[in-house]
Order: C-alpha cells, then structure tokens, then sequence
C-alpha cells in the first residue's frame, strides 16, 4: 500500500468510525506510531481531520455529536471534576441555563446521569440540546439566534427579551479567562449574550478550569458583581492565594469539591 493510499484509509475509517486511534492504525497499516502521528498532522493541516490525545476525529458530520467537543477539549480531567462539583448545585424544580462549550457539556452530562425532579435546562448549545433530547423526563427550553458555527451554539443580541420572559434562577456559565477585572469571551457576540444572562439570574456559576485563572480574553462579559459563585477544581499554589485575595475583595465565593471524590 501507498502512502496516499494509507492516508485514504485514514479519510475512510474516519469517515465510518468518526475516530481512529494511533496504535491501532499503526498495527493495521504496517507502519510505527510516529509515522501515522506524521500522517495524521498531514491530514490535519488540510483539514481533513481533528487530532486528538491519542488518535483523531472527523471533523464532518460527528462535528455535531456531542461525544467530538468532548474528544477535542483540554484539561478533560480537571473539567470533569468541576461538573460534579457544579452538579451538586443543581435542586428539584430549579430552571436552568447551561452555556455552550466543552465544561458546560461534561457539567449536563454528570447532571443528567441523576437528575432532580422537575428541572428544566435552558440551552445556546447545539450539543447541549442534543445531549438532553436522549432524556425525555427531563424539560427543555431552545434559544435560538445567529448560529456560530466555531461554538456549536446560538447568539442573540435580543436574548434579553429571552431571558426576561423565562423564569430561570441558576445559570451555569462558560468563559475564556478571568483576571482582577472580570470575565472574559472570545468574540463580542458571545460576550453580549453571556453578559445578559449573568444580569437576568441571581445564582451565577461561573465555570473555569486552571487554564482560564488570570486570562484575558478578547471581550468582558462582566466585571465582578459579587453574585458570582467561581466553580473550579485545581489551584497552583501561586494562584490559590491569588484567588483567594481576589474573591475577598471583590466578594465572590469559591466552589470547590469539598468530598475529594
């Protein structure tokens, strides 16, 4: 076999399977794991694929399964942890937004496993929705908007029309960063739309792995307002008494596993 035609066995396992893994396909190709890794950058750089920890996954049409931002998100462990920790927050009958991205999808996850009685989850998030729809005792509310397809989420200026309509009393929110100033996204439509449901709720969670302690990002969603409860799961020394300074002066509080599960 060829080198193009082993790349070509790559595209089509990717295309059947949605994923491959390198000491599989290494075994199966006859080659060693640095060159399918060579293979797979190759690939990658064309677009043809996503690699991943391990492997690689399509970016076609699994892009829209769930299961594709959980392959391609960082700090997976450390996320996970934080959607048990955020998890525990969630009571029967509470309505709930949950944001779009990689933490906010682990946290519906560990929701869902147990769900309280009653509860509805409010949702931007393509895979978020997708995820929820294989649980039908459990009440769903779409927003809709400007499809951004980098996120897999819906944006709207006017979600506070949204937002004001609905009684929702916990908001489990995603960010890129936070620093001394407040709490940061990507783009300024995004930032609008999170910043709008951090003002409609009274019971902010904001979720943020180590990576986004002290980092800014292109936009401010909001500066501390004090409502906000920081959900996180791993200090660096250095930045544990900076946080902790930080939630003191501007009279946050922080969440953080008290079990050790």
């Amino acid at each position: 076999m060829s080198t193009e035609e082993k790349k070509a066995t790559i595209i089509e396992k990717l295309r059947k399977y949605g994923k491959i893994n390198n000491s599989i396909l290494a075994e199966e190709l006859g080659v060693s794991e640095v060159t399918v890794r060579n293979y797979l950058r190759e690939l990658e750089s064309k677009g043809l694929l996503k690699r991943v920890r391990g492997g690689a996954v399509s970016i076609s049409a699994h892009r829209y399964d769930p299961v594709f931002q959980e392959q391609i998100a960082i700090d997976v462990d450390e996320k996970h942890e934080i959607a048990k920790i955020a998890s525990r927050h969630v009571e029967k009958n509470d309505v709930i937004f949950i944001d779009a991205g990689s933490t906010a999808l682990f946290f519906a996850e560990e929701l869902l496993k147990n769900p309280p009685i009653n509860i509805t989850i409010v949702t931007n998030s393509l895979y978020i929705m997708n995820k929820v729809a294989e649980f039908p005792n459990v009440k769903m509310l779409a927003m809709g908007g400007f499809f951004q397809l980098s996120t897999m989420n819906f944006l709207d200026l006017n979600a506070g029309d949204f937002f004001r309509k609905y009684n929702i009393n916990k908001a489990f929110v995603g960010i890129n960063g936070f620093d001394e100033t407040g709490y940061y996204a990507s783009t300024l439509l995004e930032s609008e739309t999170k910043s709008m449901i951090c003002k409609t709720v009274n019971d902010l969670y904001i979720m943020a792995s180590s990576s986004k302690h002290f980092k800014k990002s292109l936009v401010l969603i909001n500066e501390w307002t004090g409502k906000e409860k920081l959900v996180t799961a791993d200090f660096s020394v250095e930045h544990k008494d900076k946080i902790s300074r930080l939630a003191k002066e501007k009279n946050f509080k922080i969440i953080t596993n008290p079990f050790g599960d």
